[in-house]
């Protein structure tokens, strides 16, 4: 193999094109298991100016295609949506994205419209075989030029009829402010499903309930199993045995419990390992149920997953190694077959449907592409370090990598440290073209679980129980402090980016201290205030527990902690991405604080993009904030 030749960090030249980088931007939703061993799942392609596929792959494990355009399975129920179709049989039921109502596709037929309720959305469907209908989550908005100073919708679990009054829906219950998961028993008689109210989020104080179904399918009085009070319920499933199954983190840790006889007996988990998710989006799963009596659960442990399957009923469940070397993430295990399968996500590699479990980790479906060479892909490395408070923080880095060029001798990169949105979310060492974008280009990247991320139990994520502004920017203070500590980084030419809560940490980081010397905010909260203002219902109570105010005390908290009112403490170039459909952080938010710091004179780049939301799915908008955002960083960062 040919030396590498030197060359200065972050000039290199890179075969990872923003093109490249937008191909492999494409972004997995929900995974079903069908008949005859077949699997299902959705897929968001920026080529199709971001469309929601659903795909098949049969025992041949060649992807198929069948929802045809201009179709897109998208659901916006809380804005972010999720739970958007549901095998059953032969037919695919769906929420299209354009009018958010429910379809039904038996392929190769077109799609066929079931309901018709403007102003409805609909999510997380369960299939009610025996009384001919549909069970789904529905959140109903008022309609436009409706009175009040807030128009906000309303929450329920409705009936969706499939037989003769076709496409009728009825409201089952509504006396909760949020519901999900819906889980109807073996045998039809009991509906389960979780519950909660603001000011909680599903990861606050989520309930699990059980009711029975009338003869006529009316929902009677529910009965409170678990969750509440504190803690959350996940996942709630219906095992082979007829009992009740779910995660719950009493205990601060994820484990997965059985109802029985209305008592509740913990099947598996231990402490240091988070069998648990955000419930950010409808139906996520990290737990799978095979008809044969066994379980295959996928915790976190210290920032990587682990998989362990056992028998639902005695003898304890064996720990396998998550795929060595082959698996950075793994999401939504499933029963296929004699086996179980799961959404695999590699170091090294997009995504792939594989098997999970002893017998290694074939692929059952994946997509071939030709995105990066081997030899360019950085592998990321879960780091723990210490914050300024003595607490361990974890973070995943990723060394500068190219096969042709090195930094000169005894030079150091400059680096990129990056705040996950959410911020009740995390980060992994998964493959992920903006990374690799960067590190190829002799950047190194430092993937930061602050105060408040998931994965490492309820007592990490409540650090930033009112410290949002002030825990995570310390962490992330202190990642790039190590990354210049450890040689890995050169301390005057680091930068910080991050999308949406992300967005606001770079830019509070920006702002009160003096850490970094560039920033990249993409659809960031600049005003907090203006952001409680305009907030969609799901996250009404969100932010006083982040920011520790009330609703009736806040103004003071929310002004001093608004990165639009710490202008004076950007001194640092700056650039910002703002979708204009954006519902979650309208364009105002990043407008205001551009105009502001172009009156002070900072140097700021501010770009726009119509047709785009929160979070860009287009091919073209993502190569577009890859490249203005390189030229930019390159130029703050004095690397040219």
């Amino acid at each position: 193999m040919p030396a590498k030749r030197p060359l200065p960090f972050g000039l290199w030249p890179s075969p990872v094109s923003a093109e490249r980088a937008a191909r492999g931007s494409r972004r997995f939703g929900m995974v079903q298991a069908g008949q005859e061993g077949s699997i299902w799942w959705t897929e968001a392609r920026p080529q199709e100016q971001g469309r929601q596929v659903i795909v098949r792959v049969g025992a041949d494990g060649r992807p198929e295609d069948v929802l045809p355009k201009p179709y897109s399975a998208r659901s916006r129920v809380h804005e972010y949506g999720g739970g958007e179709f549901l095998v059953s049989d032969a037919t695919v039921y769906f929420v299209n994205d354009k009018d958010q109502q429910v379809y039904a596709l038996s392929p190769p037929q077109a799609p066929r419209r079931l309901t018709r309720a403007p102003g409805t959305r609909f999510a997380d469907l369960a299939h009610d075989a025996s009384r001919g209908r549909l069970i789904a989550v529905a959140e109903v908005h008022p309609a436009k030029g409706s009175r009040g100073a807030k128009a906000v919708p309303r929450n329920a679990l409705v009936a969706i009829a499939l037989g003769g009054q076709r496409g009728q829906v009825t409201e089952m219950a509504g006396a909760h402010d949020f519901y999900a998961s819906p889980r109807l028993s073996g045998d039809g008689e009991h509906l389960a499903f979780l519950a909660w109210d603001l000011p909680d989020m599903p990861w606050d104080s989520a309930t699990l309930y059980v009711a029975e179904l009338h003869e006529d399918g009316a929902l009677g009085r529910p009965k409170r199993v678990a969750g509440g009070n504190g803690s959350a319920v996940f996942q709630p499933e219906w095992g082979p045995d007829g009992h009740l199954y779910f995660t719950w983190d009493k205990t601060g840790w994820g484990h997965l419990y059985r109802w029985a006889g209305g008592k509740i007996m913990r099947v598996h988990g231990a402490a240091g390992a988070e069998l648990w998710r955000p419930q950010w989006v409808f139906g996520a799963r990290c737990f799978a149920l095979s008809p044969d009596g066994r379980f295959a659960a996928v915790a976190w442990k210290r920032g990587a997953p682990v998989v362990e399957i056992g028998k639902l009923v005695g003898g304890r469940a064996a720990a396998y190694p998550a795929l060595p070397g082959r698996a950075a993430r793994i999401d939504d295990p499933l029963a296929v077959g004699s086996g179980f399968a799961a959404l695999v996500s590699s170091p090294v590699a997009m995504p792939a449907v594989m098997t999970i479990g002893p017998g290694g980790a074939p692929a059952i479906a994946e997509h071939p592409h030709d995105l990066i060479e081997p030899g360019c892909i950085s592998r990321g490395d879960v780091l723990a370090f210490k914050n300024t408070r003595r607490q361990t923080v974890f973070a995943v880095h990723y060394p500068p990598t190219n096969p042709q060029h090195r930094g000169p001798k005894g030079a150091v990169p400059p680096a990129l440290v990056l705040a996950h949105g959410g911020p009740t979310s995390m980060t992994d060492a998964s493959f992920k073209p903006r990374v690799q974008f960067y590190t190829s280009r002799g950047f190194a990247v430092l993937d930061v679980n602050y105060a408040g991320s998931t994965g490492y139990g309820r007592a990490y994520r409540a650090r930033l129980d009112g410290q949002w502004g002030i825990a995570d920017v310390a962490d992330c203070a202190a990642a790039a402090r190590h990354l210049a500590q450890a040689g890995l980084a050169d301390p005057s030419r680091i930068a910080i980016a991050g999308g949406s809560a992300g967005g606001y940490t770079a830019l509070m980081a920006l702002a009160t201290t003096q850490t970094f010397a560039a920033g990249s905010s993409h659809y960031g909260i600049s005003d907090l205030g203006l952001l409680l203002a305009h907030t969609h219902k799901f996250e009404q109570g969100y932010l006083h527990r982040l920011l520790g105010t009330t609703p009736s005390q806040w103004k003071d908290v929310f002004a001093a902690r608004s990165p639009i009112n710490l202008i004076d403490g950007i001194t640092a170039p700056v650039i910002l991405f703002q979708g204009l459909d954006d519902k979650v952080v309208p364009p105002e938010q990043s407008r205001r604080i551009v105009s502001k710091l172009k009156r002070r004179g900072i140097e700021v780049d501010y770009r726009e993009f119509a047709g785009e939301g929160h979070g860009f799915r287009k091919a073209e908008t993502i190569i577009a904030v890859l490249e203005a955002e390189l030229a930019f960083l390159c130029t703050a960062l004095r690397l040219g």
